[in-house]
């Protein structure tokens, strides 16, 4: 094979002209004597520190980062790498000797090598007939070194990156090129790095480079061949790979076989804008200050004074900031980007709003209508009702009355409405719901004349009783006080004293109440009276009592 073939580089997608050899990380392979690949004897492993030998031979149990082939080794591959990847094979580790990769004879092999980089001391050479099969986007180039076989060259001795038939020494049949084209070809063009920034306002301009051949020019694509030259330029939100190729300038049929690709991303900015605007604060022996309230797109709010609070949401308070501080509010989106916000603090010199005058405080009964509450103000101000006295929830703007929907503690906030100057502090106002008395009277009670009977009344809800009693039958009810007849007309048992036969049917009932409760007084049933008369039988002027 000619001088020229074993100069021979090839290049798959994305070129690299000058590979690294000795920067080792932890879990690289290097020779360490010649022998077969699958064998553990032939290498050495980095653990981080030093070179030590290896117990597995590369892509044996895990994906691997570089190996090399150094020393005056020569590797046999006699194994296939299917279930881990390698990212490098290095040939050569420029130390002068030849350092070797032999493919045996009449071999397919399969390895998951992305990069094999021939350096000046490296041979990569086919002993008689053999396929090298490697990933579709694997990367094989010659840095100086040598790329050849044994045997005559032919159409057996040949490289496939995934089923592509990539290429064939003699380059004949359904083989794209011969080794010779692909020295003839120029290497795609260096790129010089894809370009991530964030979208400016107005929206800038990105444009792909990369660095061709000596005496050639990158012409751009958006694919990884064919298609129309295109300007590589993103001028809006989102991203675009472009493909270069290199022309000799020369000849503009002279270009390479693959492409550099480069990719360009703009990516998008986090909005921001005021939802509350500044508003002064002003507090009783405290500093004045303002606060405000921010709503951005996405991401995560910082202020260069006062405090930042992550409400709901995408909604940010800015509280405690000083009175006459400007501020810069920033919002950093996931993707890093950012966007500012310039806060011209307000003009706090407000004069002194007084707090609202209470209307006082409202209860009603549970199932009535809840009533409304008042606050009044100085002249030229009103009343906001909040759920809180302090930040919160504005539960109506501008009046001295609110109807809450239920029960529970509002604050008025004066506010006057030429300046929006507000008061300090907010003014309680509660709301309580009551819940009826309930009443549940005790048995029906029998005594005989001139005994006493005791009603009871078990009650919920209630501090006040008022005993009441019918004498016909439980049509009319009336009010019965302590005295003769009765004990405890105010408790929770009432006593029937000395009861005779008149009160024979008497009904009783109790009406149950709490003091200070806005609900009604509850009226238990009524329980019956029975009086019984004691009975006396006389025999032979001799006297007997008998009760029935």
């Amino acid at each position: 094979m000619s001088q020229k073939l074993k100069q021979t580089v090839l290049i798959v997608l994305f070129v690299v002209f000058s590979i690294p050899v000795f920067a080792q990380v932890t879990g690289d392979y290097r020779s360490k004597a010649t022998g077969n690949w699958g064998s553990a004897s032939t290498w050495q492993i980095y653990n981080g520190i030093a070179w030590v030998n290896a117990t597995s031979y590369p892509g044996q149990n895990s994906n691997v980062g570089t190996v090399t082939i150094g020393s005056g080794n020569t590797v046999t591959l006699n194994v296939n790498i299917t279930s881990y990847t390698i990212d490098k094979l290095i040939i050569g580790n420029e130390s002068g000797a030849d350092d070797t990769l032999s493919l045996p004879n009449n071999g397919d092999f399969y390895v998951n090598i992305m990069l094999i980089a021939v350096q000046s001391d490296g041979v990569l050479t086919w002993v008689q007939n053999a396929d090298l099969h490697l990933p579709s986007e694997a990367i094989i180039y010659n840095n100086g070194g040598h790329i050849d076989t044994d045997k005559n060259c032919n159409n057996s001795q040949r490289i496939y990156l995934g089923t592509r038939e990539f290429s064939s020494c003699k380059g004949n049949g359904n083989y794209e090129y011969s080794f010779d084209e692909i020295e003839s070809a120029l290497p795609p063009p260096t790129s010089n790095g894809d370009i991530t920034e964030c979208a400016q306002n107005p929206i800038q301009t990105l444009t792909a480079s990369a660095t061709p051949p000596s005496g050639a020019h990158v012409v751009w694509y958006t694919a990884t061949s064919g298609g129309s030259p295109v300007s590589p330029t993103l001028n809006s939100v989102g991203n675009v790979t472009f493909y270069g190729e290199s022309v000799d300038n020369s000849d503009s049929s002279r270009r390479s076989l693959f492409r550099t690709a480069v990719k360009l991303t703009i990516l998008p900015r986090p909005t921001i804008s005021v939802s509350s605007p500044p508003t002064c604060v002003f507090r009783l022996f405290s500093p004045t200050t303002y606060q405000l309230e921010v709503t951005v797109s996405t991401g995560t709010v910082t202020s260069t004074a006062g405090t930042v609070t992550n409400t709901s949401g995408n909604v940010w308070a800015i509280t405690n900031v000083p009175s006459g501080t400007n501020i810069v509010v920033t919002v950093t989106g996931a993707n890093g980007c950012t966007n500012q916000l310039p806060v011209t603090a307000p003009n706090c010199a407000c004069p002194v709003v007084n707090s609202p005058s209470s209307g006082g405080n409202k209860s009603y009964c549970l199932g009535d209508a809840v009533p409304s509450i008042t606050a009044s103000v100085g002249f030229g101000e009103t009343v906001d009702w909040y759920d809180s006295p302090s930040g919160g929830t504005l539960l109506l703007l501008g009046n001295t009355t609110y109807t809450p929907s239920g029960p529970g503690t509002f604050y008025a906030e004066a506010r006057n409405t030429t300046t929006n100057c507000r008061s300090g502090a907010r003014t309680a106002i509660v709301v309580t719901q009551d819940t009826p008395p309930t009443a549940t009277i005790g048995p029906d009670q029998s005594i005989f004349t001139g005994g006493n009977a005791i009603f009871t009344v078990t009650a919920t809800n209630a501090d006040t009783f008022q005993w009441q009693v019918s004498t016909d039958g439980g049509t009319v009810f009336n009010n019965i006080s302590n005295g003769a007849e009765y004990a405890g007309t105010q408790s929770t048992a009432l006593t029937v004293k000395t009861a005779g036969a008149d009160k024979n049917g008497y009904r009783y009932r109790v009406l149950a109440s709490k003091s200070g409760s806005s609900c009604p007084s509850t009226t238990s049933s009524s329980a019956l009276l029975t009086v019984k008369v004691r009975t006396v039988i006389t025999n032979r002027k001799i006297t007997y009592r008998v009760d029935m």
